[in-house]
């Protein structure tokens, strides 16, 4: 079994925005400490991660730094929009944006290849994985393998990953790991809150499925905790993590990583979406009840 490592890049301000809160800094400590303790933890592990970037953050000369070192780490570059806003409310010509523009440049600014794309919250649908596959994009991974999204996107997402979700489209699908009947998914962030042992449960329950498998990471996984005086209630503390040390934060990533590679071969992104792995499209007699 295969594993790739995602990682996505919200930094506070983008976690503040999806929640209504007021973001009044000109720094992003969570982004900063988040990311620079990520790679190191990277590299200690000796892990070449998928880094899902807002290109927004791309003007900030701070963020951009720690950007340029991932690259030259030899991480893989992929799109996480431009501002980091739901696609599933936006018009179509600012879904466009997003998808062709953070595409364009991040791979003009940092020099590297974007083959990817997932879309904030996981809020997809068949316009706009038909705009990820024109603007080039070789696979999204912003869905989960059930019924709800098979609905939403209007083809079969139910099928193990990858695949290719619609005919005559080469663009591929890396679905997350389903986790049903599990309340909530079982990556990193979750288990952080709930225990280790509901990441290992999820797992188990996952790997029947032998297909490979992302293992999502976000920032706040790593980050070091926000300020008191910056978080506007428990919610806060909640959903960037800051009730926790950031040292008690990695080492539970440690051996969450200890856990998967136990089970799994860990391998680039870019294999998993290679010719020998995808399935093709389902058939109209297979598409989802």
């Amino acid at each position: 079994m295969h594993a790739a490592i995602h990682l996505d890049l919200d930094g506070a301000a983008d976690i503040y925005r999806v929640h209504g809160w007021k973001y009044e800094w000109d720094y992003d400590p969570l982004f900063e400490t988040g990311l620079h303790h990520a790679l190191e933890f990277f590299e200690q592990a000796g892990i070449r991660a998928t880094l899902f970037v807002i290109s927004r953050h791309l003007e900030d000369r701070r963020k951009r730094v720690l950007l340029e070192e991932a690259v030259r780490n030899g991480h893989e570059i992929a799109s996480h929009s431009v501002t980091h806003r739901h696609l599933t409310k936006l018009s179509s010509q600012d879904k466009r944006r997003e998808i062709f523009d953070s595409r364009e440049r991040l791979m003009a600014v940092l020099g590297t290849e974007v083959l990817g794309f997932r879309a904030p919250g996981f809020q997809i649908d068949r316009e706009s994985l038909e705009l990820i596959a024109e603007a080039g994009y070789d696979y999204d991974s912003s869905t989960f393998p059930t019924a709800t999204f098979a609905r939403r996107v209007g083809v079969n997402s139910l099928r193990p990953c990858p695949h290719r979700l619609m005919d005559g489209c080469d663009l591929v699908e890396l679905s997350l790991p389903p986790h049903h009947p599990l309340p909530f998914p079982f990556h990193p962030s979750f288990s952080l809150v709930l225990g280790r042992p509901y990441f290992q449960l999820g797992f188990h329950m996952f790997r029947k499925r032998k297909s490979p498998m992302v293992l999502l990471f976000h920032l706040t996984d790593f980050a070091d905790p926000l300020p008191q005086a910056w978080l506007p209630g428990w919610k806060s503390r909640i959903y960037t993590l800051s009730h926790l040390s950031g040292a008690s934060k990695r080492l539970h990533c440690r051996k969450i990583i200890d856990f998967v590679r136990n089970e799994c071969q860990i391998v680039p992104t870019t294999m998993l979406v290679s010719e020998p792995y995808v399935r093709t499209p389902l058939r109209a007699k297979e598409v989802a009840r």
